[in-house]
């Protein structure tokens, strides 16, 4: 290794980690009404124990966003004594993704990844969510898997250089997509950028239908960026399982901690949990559910 691959490889380490190097309580917006202003999600996120807060670029904070803007919103995250740990790139590549069969669109879709790198970069995180593409949706082909591969593989190369100067992470997400379904393919598609601006951004739950997370942490190693706590419930029958609270499902959540703890992970866990308007001690009740997880570690 070089000195310059040393230093760039340090570097993305660095963008990875939590507070103090060790395991790191961070929650998504998504728990949150979707009018709350995201001053109000940090002031509440920190009241509710957790020390990260992530979102999406679209919501409150768009591509189009001035700089005095992001600025703000910057200002009021450090105001409340919350990081932003991680942006998603959605406004970017909500219908301009990497493997979109047309060149315009992937084109479009590449400069809006670009933008979201720089307004992460202002915002001071060290990772960007990224879905690059689907094969398709339900029962409908859009795109075929090894066309997938390739383009998304050509329009991530071309942004790594991006991602170093800003020394944010690419963090490709597992989600339903029909691809990247199993580990060995997402540690394949991670090593081919040789890079450490490009890694995993693992959700525990996701991989549950057809997988063991555990077992996912133990391929990706060192390649998982953030990490996502969601449970799941297994059908015993033909139908579909269900996403359900944390610590409710069939996630071996022992079986995890020791896996991200045997692997050296020691970043961000953020529960992705959608907003339950009839419960007003949500957010209070998860970081408590939170706690037991990471306790087991």
């Amino acid at each position: 290794m070089t000195r310059r691959d040393f230093v760039t490889a340090t570097a993305g380490a660095a963008a990875l980690q939590g507070a103090g190097g060790q395991f790191s309580k961070g929650v998504c917006q998504g728990i949150f009404p979707k009018d709350l202003p995201l001053e109000k999600c940090f002031e509440e996120t920190k009241k509710a124990g957790f020390n990260g807060l992530e979102f999406a670029i679209g919501g409150e904070l768009k591509l189009s966003s001035p700089p005095e803007e992001v600025k703000r919103i910057r200002g009021a995250a450090r105001s409340s004594g919350v990081e932003i740990l991680a942006v998603w790139a959605s406004e970017a590549l909500g219908e301009n993704w990497l493997n979109h069969p047309e060149p315009a669109a992937r084109a479009r879709g590449a400069e809006g990844v670009k933008r979201s790198l720089e307004i992460a970069q202002a915002l001071g995180t060290g990772a960007m969510l990224t879905i690059p593409g689907r094969v398709g949706s339900g029962a409908r082909l859009v795109v075929g898997y090894d066309d997938t591969w390739k383009r998304c593989t050509e329009e991530l190369h071309k942004l790594v250089p991006f991602a170093a100067q800003t020394k944010v992470v690419l963090a490709v997400e597992n989600v339903w997509n029909k691809f990247l379904v199993s580990p060995l393919e997402m540690r394949a598609f991670v090593d081919q950028f040789k890079s450490p601006w490009v890694r995993a951004f693992f959700d525990i739950g996701n991989v549950m239908q057809f997988g063991y997370p555990e077992d996912w942490i133990l391929t990706l190693g060192g390649r998982i960026a953030r990490v996502h706590l969601k449970d799941y419930k297994l059908s015993t029958r033909a139908e579909q399982g269900r996403f359900v609270g944390l610590m409710e499902g069939d996630v071996n959540w022992k079986a995890v901690m020791a896996a991200l703890v045997k692997v050296g992970y020691r970043g961000w866990l953020s529960p992705e949990i959608g907003h339950d308007p009839s419960d007003p001690d949500q957010l209070k009740k998860l970081s408590a559910t939170v706690d037991k997880i990471l306790a087991l570690a």
